[in-house]
């Protein structure tokens, strides 16, 4: 009995001495949040729109253009696009990365960028017959 006793007071003991180091911690993870905006608007021949955003932090920053439709019809118009990104400017933005773009639901540009206030711009490359309605996903950090 007192040799049952001891390997009881013994496995009390151990399961004592193995519980919660107080002084560890736990690892820490860190998520970073993505916004995703979807810009829309009309742009007239030979003209541009442009949208300024703030990225949080940096990282890379993604846009496709979703759709080039008629105002009048809403059919869509088989016509590219140019979109940039770069730093607002007086009125305007100052693109530094541009590329034209037909309509389509996969990144069609992918920057890197750091923290900071930046823009994206949507513009008539030369092709417009005709004012067009456009919409332009966009996510950044």
């Amino acid at each position: 009995m007192t040799a049952r006793l001891l390997i009881v007071a013994l496995l009390a003991a151990l399961a004592v001495a193995c519980g919660d180091d107080p002084s560890s911690t736990a690892p820490s993870s860190t998520t970073s949040t993505t916004t995703t905006v979807t810009y829309a608007g009309t742009i007239d021949v030979g003209g541009s729109r442009f949208y300024s955003f703030s990225n949080a932090a940096a990282g890379s920053v993604t846009a496709f253009l979703a759709s080039v439709t008629s105002p009048a019809t809403r059919l869509p118009v088989a016509v590219p696009l140019e979109i940039g990104i770069g730093v607002p400017a007086g009125t305007g933005c100052s693109t530094t990365t541009t590329q034209m773009v037909a309509p389509g639901l996969v990144p069609q540009m992918t920057v890197s960028l750091a923290a900071g206030v930046f823009c994206l711009r949507v513009a008539d490359a030369g092709e417009l017959r005709a004012p067009v309605a456009f919409a332009v996903r966009f996510s950044h950090p």
